[in-house]
């Protein structure tokens, strides 16, 4: 395996750590448990951890070394506000520029998220959660991926994943709202589909705010 692809794969590993909370909030990342828990060695961690630098995750404490980045209501409002922008910018732009491709990728990644949120119903797993938040990530993607901005899709994906962190973390759950976020997915696919902007983006904004309201209470 190259260390392009170790890096890869441990940057992905920490990450859902810190998402699922297996690494809590303002922890102290210590690059000798960190190589012991990952297997892997100490400059490739510095690198990962550089990375999760950069997007959000991790901040180095001065002299002292790195941490996970702490959640709190005012950040998660700040989530909130942006992911909105970003997504029903993203989808008000892509909906007037999508081709057939664009409905073949909203299309796609429906189907294999509306499959593993069936299987859901019937059981719970770290693993089908995982697959879960990668689907409901890619079909949020696939969305807005005619918008015409990679520097879009980046920002979009990292906000996502730090939604998602609290998401799981503050709000005890990990997101999936059985058969009431089944139905919201299928309809802002569908109005998506049907070039319906208005409703698409209400329905949408409905969505991700759900979140907020539940922090609320």
């Amino acid at each position: 395996m190259s260390s392009s692809t170790v890096a890869e794969t441990v940057y992905n590993e920490i990450r859902d750590d810190i998402l699922y909370g297996e690494l809590q909030p303002g922890v102290k990342l210590k690059l000798e448990a960190l190589r012991e828990r990952y297997s892997v060695g100490v400059n490739t961690l510095r690198e990962v951890l550089n990375r999760l630098v950069a997007s959000g995750f991790v901040f180095v404490e001065g002299q002292k070394g790195f941490r996970v980045v702490e959640t709190s209501p005012s950040n998660f409002m700040e989530l909130t506000a942006m992911r909105l922008l970003l997504e029903r910018d993203g989808l008000a732009a892509s909906i007037k520029h999508g081709d057939v491709e664009w409905e073949a990728r909203v299309a796609a990644a429906h189907h294999k998220l509306s499959a593993v949120e069936k299987q859901m119903l019937d059981r719970d797993s770290r693993e089908l959660t995982v697959r879960w938040s990668q689907y409901d990530r890619e079909f949020h993607q696939a969305l807005i991926s005619a918008c015409g901005s990679n520097l879009h899709m980046r920002l979009h994906h990292e906000i996502f994943d730090q939604f998602r962190r609290y998401v799981v973390i503050e709000l005890k759950t990990h997101g999936f709202r059985a058969q009431e976020i089944i139905d919201e997915h299928r309809e802002i696919c569908e109005l998506s589909l049907a070039r319906d902007l208005d409703g698409a983006i209400a329905k949408l904004t409905d969505h991700i705010e759900t979140y907020r309201r539940r922090s609320q209470h």
